[in-house]
């Protein structure tokens, strides 16, 4: 009679004790089953990304100014950028002082936002799931030209964590319903969920937040104030 040999599973594993994790070390594998299809193909828009950055400045400073009106943004203010990318938005929030944080799923986009914004807190998480985000851990959540890339029901989980991790405003830089034939074809091309989110956008965030003001930007954007609390 023979003894049977161990095999692999037989064999006692050994117990390993991990050091907590590092800001680069947290960052997620992110598969198509946690994110959007077309998130993995922005890795290859970052420098379309960088151009786009220097005919946005001047509309997401005017923003973040009437932001600033609404709600000072002061060295004190916890800021989180949902979809930060290369860091446009967060750029433009450096002379405030605030504490800034960015979310990106694509880790080209964060390895630019890095490098420009060493002093920020950048974690490579999708939007509906940021794991290092606390509950009401940010003053004010920044998502702007992102949402109307989603489609509705991921929106929905999105709005949820907003909510989540947000204490004063999420404020929503995006569409509205315009007439500009660039901006169309471009989103066409890229295949998001444009024409439909310019639809519903203002009822979409005037369910999901307690109050909802609109300010417009631009012929083609608004300025979307979402509030945690009603007056």
């Amino acid at each position: 009679m023979h003894a049977r040999r161990a095999s692999d599973q037989d064999l006692p594993r050994p117990h390993v004790t991990k050091d907590p994790p590092t800001q680069t070390q947290r960052w997620p594998a992110l598969t198509q089953s946690t994110m959007p299809s077309f998130v993995n193909k922005w890795t290859f828009f970052t420098p379309v990304m960088m151009g786009l950055e220097l005919l946005r400045r001047r509309g997401l400073r005017s923003a973040i100014g009437a932001v600033h009106e609404q709600l000072p943004l002061t060295p004190a203010t916890r800021v989180l950028d949902v979809g930060c990318g290369i860091g446009t938005v967060l750029a433009q929030l450096k002379p405030y002082g605030c504490r800034l944080s960015g979310t990106d799923p694509t880790g080209a986009m964060l390895w630019m936002a890095r490098r420009r914004l060493p002093e920020a807190d950048l974690f490579q998480e999708p939007a509906h799931a940021m794991q290092s985000i606390g509950d009401a851990s940010q003053d004010v959540t920044f998502v702007c030209s992102t949402l109307h890339g989603f489609d509705p029901d991921y929106r929905r989980q999105v709005y949820a964590e907003l909510a989540r991790v947000t204490r004063e405003l999420v404020v929503v830089i995006d569409y509205h319903e315009n007439h500009n034939l660039l901006v169309a074809v471009t989103e066409w091309v890229e295949g998001g969920d444009y024409f439909r989110f310019v639809k519903t956008v203002d009822d979409e965030l005037a369910a999901a937040f307690p109050r909802m003001e609109v300010q417009r930007v631009d012929p083609w954007e608004s300025l979307y104030l979402c509030w945690m609390r009603t007056p």
